[in-house]
């Protein structure tokens, strides 16, 4: 019904101008007298069914297919009746208005079924037959206009049938037309769906490539520090001392990783102090800086937190610890044994945001890897150390000491140094075992060697056991002079050390053969034998005493 609605505001546009001229008309006809009672019933007739024409349209009544057929029906009778009047414009605008409903209706109703066809027909034809037989019955018939509608209505007809035909084929064609578009926008639609689907793959495919690439980063990733950590292990494993094992590791994590710089810093419990590492892929040497940022207790708050540190977005000047250079990025691995910190692994790089959760498990790897090569490296040096003492007073033992001898007279023969030894035995040993038995005698070995350790080492010397009652001491750079004053005070120390035996105090005394290179001795290799032969100048001439050598003995 929209289209009835729309083609009927159109004629009634046609309409208004055509009772406006009939309107016109009236005035005319009525000041020169020429408008009779007929004429004017029929005028006010036409404008009173356009107008209720007008009312329903605005009402909308016309939505209702029944009511407009009705409507158009009456209007059509109405016009074909006053078509018959004598007034010859009365009669010609009926037979204009009659024509002009005929093809609203024709238009209206072409696009419907047979039966809308049909319909057409008889309204056209109708009205025309009823008001013919009314002017016939009940006035003068006039055939002229009754051949002249039927004139028009042929020729409506006419031009219906052809504009139908016409219609039709349009139809026809609008119809294909229609069919072809569906198809069309059915394939564009598949099309779109395929597009959209293909889109979708392409972007499954993107995900799936980035997943990829970033799996395949964090596998090489992975791949490289599993390579770097086997490296290190490597190194790790056959490097026994600390100081090598920190620089390996500190070497392998500034060329592998690409750190700027790299810091391993080692409290050692034994001497209660500090080892340091640094470096740096900078020209400047930053060794210095740190190990006076390790004495003036830095670092100290990092041993404290006992957990991995990282910072991404460091600020200039933040760490006291790094004076001297900028860094981007730093993490601190702690370096831990029972729960307790005893090193910091430091890593730095110049960009921000280079460290991650990933870097923590690297670097705490490597930490786990340096933890356990320095208990190596420790019980490594333990047990060396015990290859060098004696097992009963702990002094060096004589393997020791002729090692160390033979060393230092290498470089006393390259004039690097002098060098003095001290050979003494204790004397009548052999009667303190005999009378207070072997434990006893094992007592004073263990005392005299305490006494000789500690004083010689404070003086620059090395001590150890050379024989059963024998102990050496070696003197790296100490003239003939130096070597016998030290002497004299270890035998007044070890003469003046009491000792009990079942409350009965006892005494001791030693017999010392020094010798020293070039003041007396004409080569180093000769030292111990000249020192062994004054000292038994000694105990042949006394005892209790102490023998320089010289070229009369």
């Amino acid at each position: 019904m929209e289209r009835t609605l729309k083609y009927d505001k159109n004629f009634i546009g046609i309409h208004s101008i055509m009772i406006i001229i009939i309107s016109v008309y009236a005035i005319v006809a009525r000041f020169y007298d020429k408008l009779n009672p007929s004429i004017l019933l029929g005028l006010f007739i036409i404008i009173a069914f356009y107008v209720v024409n007008v009312l329903l349209y605005r009402i909308k009544y016309f939505n209702n297919i029944y009511v407009f057929y009705v409507i158009k029906l009456i209007q059509m009778l109405i016009v074909a009746v006053i078509m018959f009047e004598e007034n010859r414009f009365l009669s010609n605008s009926a037979g204009i208005l009659y024509v002009l409903t005929s093809l609203e209706v024709i238009i209206i109703f072409i696009h419907g079924g047979k039966r809308s066809r049909y319909n057409i027909n008889w309204m056209l034809i109708l009205p025309l037959v009823i008001a013919s037989l009314y002017a016939f019955t009940f006035r003068v018939f006039d055939h002229e206009p009754l051949f002249l509608m039927i004139q028009c209505i042929i020729i409506i007809m006419g031009v219906y049938a052809i504009f139908f035909g016409s219609t039709e084929e349009l139809k026809q064609q609008v119809y294909e037309q229609k069919n072809l578009w569906v198809q069309l926008k059915k394939k564009n639609v598949e099309l779109k769906i395929s597009s959209d689907q293909v889109l979708e793959v392409h972007h499954e495919l993107l995900n799936q490539k980035a997943a990829l690439e970033e799996a395949n980063e964090r596998l090489n990733r992975f791949t490289a520090e599993m390579y770097i950590q086997n490296e290190l292990l490597s190194y790790i494993s056959r490097a026994l001392d600390i100081e090598e094992l920190m620089k390996l590791v500190i070497d392998s994590i500034i060329g592998a990783i690409g750190v700027d710089t790299c810091s391993l810093v080692i409290y050692d419990a034994n001497f209660d102090t500090y080892m340091c590492k640094v470096k740096s892929t900078h020209r400047q040497d930053y060794s210095k800086a740190f190990v006076e940022a390790v004495k003036s207790s830095k670092l100290e708050k990092y041993f404290s937190l006992g957990t991995p540190y990282i910072d991404n977005h460091v600020r200039k000047g933040a760490y006291d610890f790094m004076s001297g250079r900028d860094a981007g990025s730093l993490v601190i691995i702690p370096i831990m044994k029972e729960k307790s910190t005893y090193g910091l692994l430091i890593a730095e790089h110049e960009s921000s945001r280079m460290f991650s959760e990933n870097s923590i498990q690297f670097f705490g790897g490597i930490a786990n890897q340096i933890n356990i090569a320095i208990t190596n490296a420790n019980l490594y040096s333990k047990m060396e150390e015990m290859a060098k003492r004696d097992g009963l007073t702990g002094v060096h033992n004589r393997t020791y000491l002729q090692e160390v001898l033979d060393d230092l007279s290498k470089k006393a023969k390259q004039g690097l140094m002098n060098l003095s030894v001290a050979l003494f035995d204790i004397d009548k040993f052999k009667n303190i075992n005999d009378t207070y038995g072997h434990l006893f005698g094992d007592e004073v070995l263990k005392i005299i060697a305490t006494i000789t350790e500690n004083y010689a080492k404070s003086k620059g010397g090395i001590v150890g056991r050379y024989g059963g009652e024998e102990f050496l001491l070696i003197f790296s750079d100490k003239t003939l002079e130096e070597t016998r004053e030290i002497m004299e005070s270890i035998h007044k120390m070890i003469h003046e050390q009491t000792l009990y035996y079942n409350d009965k105090s006892i005494s001791v005394n030693i017999s010392t053969g020094i010798s020293s290179y070039p003041e007396v001795c004409d080569d180093p290799e000769d030292l111990l034998h000249r020192a062994d032969h004054a000292m038994y100048f000694s105990k042949t001439n006394g005892r209790g005493r102490i023998t320089i050598d010289n070229i009369q003995l």
